[in-house]
């Protein structure tokens, strides 16, 4: 930080800092050796606090058989640094500024981020198994405090501002003005505070995650209070008719190691909390149809969709690139199928050898769907084999048209083909592979005749996962090509994964 700013900074007068209350809890949780009868003694000082942390340990949050009606039992309940924590940040919430004359900062706007962003810790935590879900719940509620600092130091420098939900807009501006953003500021007023070393740094590491080496003791820490802000951005995204889930895809991916399907049921982790939430804030953070929209869309786009937005940061990207690299080595010609288009049996044995091998060791999910025409012969027989060909070869667009670019299409032999998934499991699998089959009774095809034919699929699949290895590719596409049997035996024009198969074996024992 430039010393004229942080000068300018110290000798505000008005420059946001914590009630009594709070600064005697900072004090607590800088000491090494507390005990449950002097935090409690700080804590009925402030009737609220007390309020609000019963509330929050008799929430659904912590499923307790029993009703805690006593500051003492609660925080035998949460623990002293969760207690620590939780205390803080409903103290700071109260005490920091709300609004402002003629301030440039959209107040309202400001503490429902930070709000959203609470609310988001906690499903942040349970997801990568962090056990210090209070205290970043505190990072995730404070981690733009240095807006307040910088709003009162430099009055002018949010003025007229618009779309302040994006933190990238408000970074902007500030390093405009200033030349740093208000992360580090945040640290810096933290740091002047006496806040403990892991919230501090995490607050000004939160825009730049890079300044944390990959194994700072803190840095996972830091990593997930970044993901509650963009969390936040998306939910606060009223401006467009779909939100850009893209900056918040690409940093659980970089950051958390997530996937898309984690990212989506996080999305809808979030939203079922915030009814919650604010009854435990006692106030309104999100329009509640907004959020059934926001859920909507993040069930559809990061569950099943693929968005030529999101494609750019995939978690497939870089499977992507190393497919490029290694399909550069084989002739165009010798892996496409002539009739179809499609890839052929021998580029489809190579890719299932790498991304079999893959799966095994990255552990990452995969899956295949093995398909077959319905009574294809009977079409052969009756309308002709340039009928015949024609229809494969719509049928190699109703695939395509119907998976993601990241899937593999492969012509398996005469009217089957194999649909290979990479780090896909089965829920997400079964959704598109439903859809296929649907495409194929919708088509109608020109036979020569006044009437138009369907042709129907049907479809087997088999997941590798973290439930289930296959000892081989055989025994993976042999489990496919089982469940496709008993599509076909069930009455064709159906899906069945290899996990109903082996259930209704079962059954029958």
């Amino acid at each position: 930080m430039r010393p004229d700013l942080k000068e300018r900074l110290s000798s505000c007068k008005t420059l946001p800092s914590p009630p009594g209350v709070a600064s005697k809890i900072i004090k607590l949780a800088n000491e090494p050796e507390i005990d449950i009868d002097e935090i409690v003694r700080v804590l009925v000082l402030d009737p609220a606090i007390t309020t609000k942390i019963l509330r929050v340990v008799n929430s659904p949050m912590y499923s307790l058989v029993r009703k805690t009606e006593n500051l003492r039992d609660a925080v035998v309940v949460l623990g002293l640094n969760a207690t620590i924590s939780l205390a803080l940040s409903f103290s700071l919430l109260k005490s920091l500024p709300h609004d402002g004359a003629n301030a440039g900062i959209d107040y309202a706007l400001y503490w429902r981020r930070a709000l959203l962003a609470a609310t988001a810790s906690r499903v942040v935590a349970e997801t990568v198994g962090l056990r210090a879900a209070e205290e970043l719940f505190l990072a995730s509620v404070i981690q733009d405090v240095g807006m307040l600092a910088l709003e009162q130091s430099i009055p002018d420098i949010y003025k007229d501002l618009p779309k302040q939900s994006q933190q990238a807009a408000v970074i902007q501006r500030e390093c405009d003005k200033v030349g740093i953003d208000h992360a580090c500021v945040g640290g810096w007023l933290l740091e002047r505070w006496c806040f403990p070393d892991r919230i501090r740094l995490a607050v000004s590491a939160s825009h730049d995650l890079d300044t944390l080496s990959t194994d700072h003791e803190h840095g996972l820490f830091a990593r997930c209070v970044a993901v509650t802000s963009l969390i936040a951005e998306v939910f606060l995204d009223d401006t467009a008719d779909h939100p850009d889930f893209a900056p918040l895809l690409d940093a659980v991916q970089k950051h958390l190691r997530l996937n898309k399907q984690e990212l989506g049921e996080m999305i809808e982790k979030v939203g079922i909390l915030i009814p919650e939430a604010e009854e435990v804030f006692e106030t309104r953070i999100k329009a509640e149809s907004n959020t059934e929209r926001l859920m909507e869309d993040a069930r559809e786009i990061l569950m099943i969709r693929n968005l030529s937005a999101l494609q750019t940061v995939d978690s497939l990207q870089v499977q992507a690139d190393s497919l490029q690299d290694r399909t550069k080595k084989l002739e165009e010609s010798n892996r496409r199928d002539a009739l179809t288009g499609l890839y052929n049996r021998g580029f489809l044995d190579h890719f299932l050898e790498t991304a079999f091998a893959e799966s095994v060791e990255r552990h990452e999910p995969l899956s295949i769907a093995f398909t077959d025409l319905d009574k294809f012969k009977d079409v052969n027989d009756t309308y002709g084999h340039q009928v015949g060909d024609q229809i494969l070869a719509t049928t190699a667009n109703i695939l395509n048209a119907n998976v993601r670019s990241s899937d593999i299409v492969a012509r398996y032999g005469g009217e089957e083909f194999i649909i290979v998934f990479p780090n896909s499991n089965g829920d997400l699998v079964n959704v598109i592979c439903q859809r296929i089959v649907q495409a194929f009774q919708d088509a109608r095809h020109d036979v020569g005749t006044p009437e138009e034919i369907t042709v129907t699929i049907s479809v087997g699949m088999a997941t590798q996962n973290e439930n289930r290895s296959f000892k081989s590719i055989a025994a993976f596409i042999e489990a496919a090509d089982q469940a496709l049997y008993t599509a076909k035996l069930q009455g064709r024009n159906r899906s069945i994964p290899f996990d109903l198969v082996e259930k209704m074996r079962v059954g029958q024992k």
